[in-house]
């Protein structure tokens, strides 16, 4: 119902309900049906799916591929005599097959089934596009609830015991946060009269889940319960109590990106206003100078023919004194810059660099190399062999390690042993009348000399 305005008001009160006066009242009224929310039963399409005695519970849900359109197949699950059964129904169903039965899962008193899949948007209008199958649920003689995907029996599991009822279906999905989705609801009744669910959703990491039975608070004697989805992207429980009250219980919104349907806004540069400003000359003249500096520290080969490909190798690597280190190599050296900084040497350092002739490196150390050992050299140049000849002849020697020998020095030395005569014996002799010559004899003892082997090589 609506109020009046007060202008219409004072428009009916007139005694003279003409255009003249400005009294000539008009009201309309539109009536609007929401057929997205509120439907009578003329737009329900009613079938009977099978008539006989004893039947129980029973659970259907439609196939859709598409958010638009007609679904593709019907599922259905029921307890006929106690025994658990399915079937399925092609829709529209062109041939009129009718409802076939599928397969059976024992005996049982309550079932529900429900598709995963995901909700896409048609028409301002969310649909569920759902997947192949649907997941079925039943609770068997014994109060035992079970879970299976359609007929493969791989995925048969217990979800609860000492249960009396389930209902199943698909909630809603957050599409921006991944790890708010209710997932498939499977909502159901124990013995004790209270309500309990299980969610099969989706995890931020992006797995697919059975989540932990939970309790639902506050409710008690319950022994019939249904599930439904709100407008505002809730999900409902509607549970029957004993004492023929009737409970409802809501969840919060589930509704990021689906409430509202996604706008776009875009910004472009528009040319309002050229403004066109003098630029002013003057007649002086500065000089301008660009310095630019070279930094050269690669070792260059010339090969010794015209080859597009060469690899110069070392021959020798030796100390030659207490301070060199000759490399030698099989191609003759172009251009030898004095690059100490691209050459390290193990305990030491390379202070100068330089060539002695066409095909030997000269490495000068700052420490003192010792006489007998051996070092490893190590170039590091700017890259690999260059695979190009030019008339330039400047390829680059890639970088190397070599192991640089040193050899004991060759010595001779003259050894003059210190003599001392420690004891003179004189004796006395005694002289004849002849005339004859005479001589004193020493003998010296013989003075050891010892050599020691110093070094590798042999004495």
């Amino acid at each position: 119902m609506r109020h009046t305005t007060t202008s219409l008001n004072e428009k009916l009160k007139s005694n003279q309900q003409t255009p003249a006066n400005k009294a000539d009242p008009k009201m309309s009224i539109q009536v609007s049906r929401a057929r997205m929310t509120v439907m009578d039963s003329d737009y329900w399409t009613v079938e009977t799916i099978r008539e006989k005695t004893n039947l129980g519970d029973i659970g259907v849900a439609p196939r859709r591929f598409t958010p638009y359109g007609q679904p593709n197949r019907i599922y259905e699950i029921h307890v006929d005599n106690g025994t658990i059964g399915t079937s399925i129904r092609e829709y529209p169903d062109t041939f009129k097959d009718g409802w076939k039965n599928q397969f059976t899962l024992g005996t049982g008193s309550s079932v529900a089934l429900a598709f995963d899949g995901n909700w896409q948007r048609y028409r301002s209008a969310w649909r569920l596009v759902t997947e192949e199958k649907p997941w079925i649920f039943w609770v068997d003689s014994g109060g035992d609830l079970w879970r299976q995907l359609w007929d493969d029996a791989s995925t048969l599991s217990l979800l609860d015991s000492n249960v009396t009822y389930v209902r199943a279906i698909r909630a809603w999905r957050n599409l921006y946060s991944s790890e708010l989705d209710q997932g498939i609801v499977v909502a159901y009744i124990k013995t004790d009269g209270t309500v309990w669910y299980r969610n099969y959703c989706r995890q931020a990491d992006g797995t697919i889940t059975w989540e932990v039975a939970r309790q639902i608070p506050s409710v008690s004697n319950a022994v019939h319960l249904n599930l439904f989805l709100t407008n505002d992207y809730r999900v409902g429980f509607c549970i029957e109590k004993s004492s023929k009250e009737i409970q409802w219980i809501i969840t919060q919104r589930n509704w990021a990106g689906m409430a509202l349907i996604p706008e776009n806004i875009q910004a472009s540069l528009v040319l309002t206003e050229i403004k066109l400003i003098p630029i002013a000359y003057s007649n002086q003249n500065i000089m301008e100078r660009i310095d630019s500096s070279i930094k050269f520290n690669k070792v260059n080969f010339c090969p010794t023919d015209v080859i597009i490909n060469f690899s110069p190798s070392i021959i020798r690597a030796k100390r030659m004194d207490s301070h060199l280190i000759e490399i030698e190599y099989d191609t003759e050296l172009y251009e030898v810059p004095n690059c100490p900084e691209s050459f390290t040497i193990s305990n030491n350092s390379i202070v100068e660099v330089s060539k002695l002739d066409t095909r030997t490196l000269r490495l000068t150390t700052a420490n003192t190399l010792v006489s007998v050992g051996s070092w490893t050299v190590t170039y590091d140049g700017l890259g690999g062999i260059n695979s190009f000849y030019s008339e330039y002849c400047k390829p680059e020697f890639g970088s190397f390690s070599v192991l640089a020998t040193g050899e004991p020095p060759s010595v001779f030395e003259s050894i003059v042993p210190n003599l001392m005569i420690t004891n003179i014996d004189f004796i006395q002799c005694d002289f004849s009348n002849f005339y004859s010559e005479e001589r004193i004899d020493a003998t010296l003892g013989m003075v050891t000399v010892e050599l020691i082997k110093i070094g590798t090589n042999p004495l």
